[in-house]
């Protein structure tokens, strides 16, 4: 089973995340809308199965029959994305599809990264041109020669132990919080990297 997560988007392609729900979409996935991602959500023609937050963003008598709702205080110590994502660990999915993560607050975007970086799940942000992967274990691109692949360890220090079909290769290197995974490039049309450790993130970012 795989989980989408719709967030409140303010900058980012409906397009891009309709054609990618609908190329991944499978029976028995499930779809929880964070808050304002159910606006995101309908925009891209997808009914969710589970609205989840404190749906202060909802706008005026929306259509909820029939989908499950998990209300929450504004005054709560967590972001309606956390609440969505520890959701959806909760469930042992086999991957995490996140659709909005980005384009809004400086700060609402720098903690879904850290957010996703800490997810207990593989996690996959989704943007036009942009795929931000939570590295657990192994990652493996495909169709991906000529797009830049930056390797940000935002959960602390983490081990890349081997690399193929990038142009920078570590060879069981460590890497802390640093500059030093940025910039890579994808130089093969299967790349593939191996991790010890958690809170590595990839942002593989399509060439202009």
């Amino acid at each position: 089973m795989k989980v989408f997560i719709f967030l409140n988007s303010e900058g980012g392609s409906v397009s891009c995340y309709r054609d990618h729900y609908r190329r991944m979409r499978e029976q028995g996935d499930l779809v929880i809308c964070a808050n304002g991602g159910f606006e995101t959500a309908r925009r891209a023609g997808v009914r969710p199965d589970l609205l989840i937050g404190d749906l202060d963003s909802l706008g005026e008598q929306p259509d909820l029959q029939g989908i499950e709702l998990r209300r929450y205080s504004r005054e709560k110590d967590f972001s309606d994305f956390e609440l969505a994502l520890r959701e959806s660990e909760a469930r042992s999915p086999a991957l995490i599809y996140v659709y909005g993560a980005l384009g809004g607050r400086i700060d609402h975007e720098i903690t879904n990264l850290l957010l996703l970086a800490s997810s207990r799940c593989q996690a996959v942000s989704i943007e036009d041109g942009l795929e931000i992967y939570h590295v657990v274990d192994e990652l493996h691109l495909r169709g991906r020669r000529g797009y830049i692949c930056s390797l940000l360890a935002l959960g602390g220090p983490c081990r890349v132990t081997a690399m193929r079909g990038f142009r920078y290769l570590l060879r069981d290197e460590e890497l802390r919080p640093s500059s030093r995974g940025l910039s890579n490039i994808v130089i093969s049309d299967e790349a593939s990297l191996s991790v010890k450790g958690h809170g590595l993130i990839a942002m593989v970012i399509a060439p202009s």
